[in-house]
């Protein structure tokens, strides 16, 4: 072998080794940038994930929360994969708090889920009589008692319980939220003339579309939470706007062939501002002595107790 095949041959190899060498520190710099990309990929799209499940956690604690009001929106779990969403719940009651039931779903890169419990999250206790419409109905979690409302188009087997309003006088002491159905439709403005200024008027019931008895609804009733006793057009407004943007959320709500999401639709469209709309239904809360006024009121054509709390030394009602 000659001198110069040997130079050659040199250099190749050292040609080789170079190449290994830069092929090693590109795959050492490239796999780290990699996944670095990898990880902001798959975490912002399970950011915007988290982000559609809070909005639908939000919109729930809008529209579907019968006197409930939330107190945060959190991740209170977060992985590589995906995470949890959680939301606190409570209820006030003529200025007294009780914890509620909370709100969560899960996320990850591609999709989000809410918890099954968030819309079927309740126990009802049923009697020989009251196999339909019983007005005995519980929270899952807390094990106090929801306020239902009723369908005046419904026809129930036995309205045994159905009038608690006219028992509330007998608990001494105490503050209560109430479920009041009424004979037929009123307005904001009606509710206000006839509502003793004594008495909260705390969440007000759009209503159901058919003859299903509106006790079985796990307590998913749509409508308004009022803020310092009343509410603005511009409640109402949101209220519409939900309906129309996040239809997802009630089309999985069915209760004995009524459709949640086709009569929000309805009501969406019937009702153009507060000023015309008409509600079903209202849940009210003050001191028992107060809510006597209420117990011969033609326009309450049924009435459920929700919680009951004895009055403290240290904590005044509202009312």
């Amino acid at each position: 072998m000659d001198e110069q095949t040997k130079k050659m041959k040199k250099i190749i190899r050292k040609l080789k080794i170079k190449r290994v060498i830069l092929t090693v520190v590109l795959i050492l710099v490239c796999i780290p940038l990699v996944l670095v990309l990898i990880y902001k990929t798959t975490q912002t799209l399970a950011g915007k994930q988290s982000w559609k499940l809070m909005q639908a956690l939000n919109v729930r604690s809008e529209i579907l929360s019968p006197n409930i009001q939330s107190s945060d929106n959190y991740l209170s779990s977060n992985s590589f994969w995906g995470g949890t969403v959680t939301s606190h719940r409570y209820k006030e009651i003529d200025g007294y708090r009780i914890s509620w039931s909370t709100l969560s779903g899960n996320y990850d890169w591609n999709n989000y889920q809410e918890n099954t419990m968030n819309s079927a999250g309740t126990d009802s206790k049923y009697t020989k009589k009251q196999i339909f419409g019983q007005a005995q109905v519980f929270d899952r979690t807390t094990q106090r008692k929801i306020p239902v409302f009723f369908n005046i188009k419904h026809r129930y087997q036995s309205t045994k319980g159905f009038y608690q309003i006219k028992q509330i006088g007998q608990v001494k002491n105490s503050v209560a939220e109430v479920a009041l159905t009424f004979t037929k439709p009123l307005t904001y403005q009606q509710i206000k003339k006839i509502m003793p200024r004594n008495i909260e008027t705390n969440w007000y019931w759009i209503g159901p579309s058919n003859q299903g008895d509106a006790t079985s609804f796990s307590n998913n009733y749509i409508g308004l939470q009022s803020y310092n006793g009343s509410l603005k057009n511009n409640d109402f407004q949101i209220l519409r706007k939900d309906i129309r943007q996040h239809s997802n959320l009630l089309g999985n709500l069915e209760f004995q062939h009524f459709s949640m999401l086709k009569y929000a639709k309805w009501y969406e469209k019937k009702y153009p501002n507060l000023k015309q709309a008409k509600f079903s239904g209202i849940i009210i809360s003050g001191q028992t002595k107060n809510l006597t006024q209420l117990e011969s009121a033609n326009w309450i054509k049924y009435s459920s107790v929700g919680a009951v709390l004895s009055i403290k030394p240290y904590l005044k009602p509202n009312k």
